[in-house]
């Protein structure tokens, strides 16, 4: 349940959007200058009663093109990360890695655009809503199969704070980020999991 959580907010991280709104320009512009973003980030889920379902923190990074890594600390450690071609899974208490081909696991999710951030149009409906006393992006799939309903992002003074999700199971995710750092470079080995030993694995991209 966390990874399918986790893996519908990644390529939101990556949107470059093209709002028909004049106020779409603010999100339009800090996710076109935005080449790679660090930050500590909390989650919280809450089910269709709102009831939190799960309370959990950890540090995410993200680099274009398709590359990031999304480590959970607490309450418990689980590591995601992706090479712009695999996708690691790594569940520590568990000791298992499941291994993915990056592509398929994306598809109709908004972490497909996570490589390829100009599919924001073609996926999506993008609007200006008030919510909280604030203006909120919105973003509504055009495809029915995508797993949710609507994304909420949320800037302050320019820069990403909050992200919200519901999706088509009625639970609804929020995301806060802190202490952000942008556009700083990571060599590639930040974003390859390293196995270690006596850890199951199981890897489908070896089978296809």
């Amino acid at each position: 349940m966390l990874f399918r959580n986790v893996l519908l907010f990644f390529g939101a991280l990556c949107l470059s959007a093209s709002v028909a709104a004049e106020s779409g320009n603010e999100l339009r512009g800090f996710f076109s200058n935005m080449q790679s973003l660090k930050a500590d980030f909390s989650q919280q889920v809450f089910g269709p009663r709102q009831e939190l379902l799960q309370d959990s923190s950890g540090q995410v990074i993200v680099q274009r093109p398709g590359k990031f890594r999304w480590d959970y600390n607490k309450p418990f450690q689980q590591h995601i990360v992706a090479d712009g071609e695999k996708l690691w899974l790594f569940d520590v208490d568990l000791e298992q890695i499941s291994i993915k081909h990056q592509e398929a696991t994306m598809a109709n999710s908004p972490a497909s655009l996570l490589s390829d951030a100009g599919q924001l149009d073609k996926q999506f409906d993008v609007l200006t809503v008030l919510r909280q006393g604030r203006d909120w992006f919105e973003l509504i799939p055009k495809q029915s199969d995508s797993g949710f309903e609507a994304l909420f992002i949320l800037l302050d003074e320019g820069v990403i704070s909050q992200m919200e999700l519901k999706d088509s199971f009625g639970q609804f995710t929020r995301l806060r980020f802190e202490n952000i750092q942008l556009n700083q470079h990571y060599g590639a080995d930040t974003f390859r999991l390293k196995i270690p030993e006596g850890v199951d694995v199981i890897d489908e991209t070896a089978t296809q």
